[in-house]
């Protein structure tokens, strides 16, 4: 496999949502810049798919795609027009009203959108009513049919409806329904969450915490150099795998960042995460940056790897730790 060549790239349009759900791994929310991609800022992100070889798929999503639905309509139409397949990815958070949501599905779909992937779980329950998930769902399938209509997890749809369809549930309710065991086993484990983002800070206390010392071993290679999921942000992010707020470089000048990276030359940040692991990264900021390990320990090293960035974005200037609202915005 050539080094930075995912199978999926997702094209964020926006990091505004409705949620400010724990598990997000780029913390999107209410409370980011409602700023989206412009319309060429769209068609240049979807022709830099086509410098790979063999060019994945696209999923447009953000934040929540559908506030910017003219954007996103354009994002489909273009990418039937350049040869890319693409599929949408959205909380429903949006979908108030079944005969709006039919004829925003039927548009997308004439314009050339493959499929749809609808987000279900607690963390989106807590700010999105499940029977918004639900009339979305319902709508999706009506216009492109069952086969390509994504539910993510489907198992959810059960669970979430069982505290009540018309409002939210906060996650508190999991932990008095089920007490700290099933609340772990139903929010960390059956959703098999990355500690990246806000999950270790937010979720941590449902799982183990480990010292630093733990992940001595652990490197990023895989996670950063091979991941079959990245994402173009609107601000030029390349943002490999799951690694909100870290950017290998700007994808408008992707063919000249891969030559860098299949010759072995990295950015600086980088290369630690991919030769020695965000310990190494921690003994960085100890060592110049007078970091301060969490006493409680970490949920995993993703968590350990947010948590020094975090100081390190707040004590010196690296290009690498972008978008800087990530940081902001835990």
């Amino acid at each position: 496999m050539l080094e930075l060549h995912p199978r999926d790239v997702g094209i964020i349009l926006t990091y505004h949502c409705h949620g400010s759900c724990s598990h997000c791994l780029y913390n999107c929310g209410p409370r980011r810049s409602r700023e989206a991609m412009s319309m060429e800022m769209l068609r240049r992100a979807l022709e830099a798919v086509k410098v790979w070889p063999v060019p994945p798929q696209v999923h447009l999503t953000g934040g929540e795609p559908f506030h910017h639905f003219e954007l996103l309509l354009e994002g489909a139409r273009l990418s039937a027009e350049i040869g890319i397949q693409a599929y949408v990815e959205t909380n429903a958070g949006w979908c108030l009203e079944e005969d709006e949501a039919i004829e925003r599905f039927t548009r997308l779909k004439e314009a050339g959108l493959q499929a749809v992937l609808i987000s279900c779980s607690p963390f989106h329950a807590e700010r999105i009513p499940p029977a918004r998930t639900a009339r979305a769902v319902r709508a999706a399938e009506a216009v492109f049919g069952p086969g390509r209509v994504i539910v993510y997890l489907p198992g959810y749809l059960e669970i979430v409806h069982r505290f009540g369809a018309d409002r939210p549930t906060p996650l508190s309710r999991y932990e008095e329904t089920f007490g700290a065991g099933g609340a772990r086993r139903i929010l960390w484990e059956g959703y098999g969450i990355i500690s990246g983002g806000r999950a270790g800070y937010r979720l941590g206390h449902l799982t183990d915490r480990r010292p630093a010392e733990a992940f001595a071993e652990e490197v990023c290679s895989g996670e950063i150099l091979h991941a079959p999921h990245s994402h173009f942000d609107l601000h030029g992010n390349f943002v490999p795998g799951f690694c909100g707020g870290l950017t290998v470089g700007a994808w408008a000048d992707l063919e000249r960042l891969l030559e860098e990276y299949r010759a072995g030359r990295y950015p600086p940040l980088i290369e630690v995460l991919i030769e020695a692991g965000p310990h190494r990264l921690l003994e960085v900021a100890l060592d110049r940056h007078a970091y301060r390990p969490l006493p409680d320990g970490y949920a995993g090293k993703c968590h350990l790897c947010v948590d020094v960035r975090r100081h390190l974005a707040e004590t010196g200037d690296f290009v690498e730790l972008q978008p800087r609202a990530f940081y902001d915005n835990i």
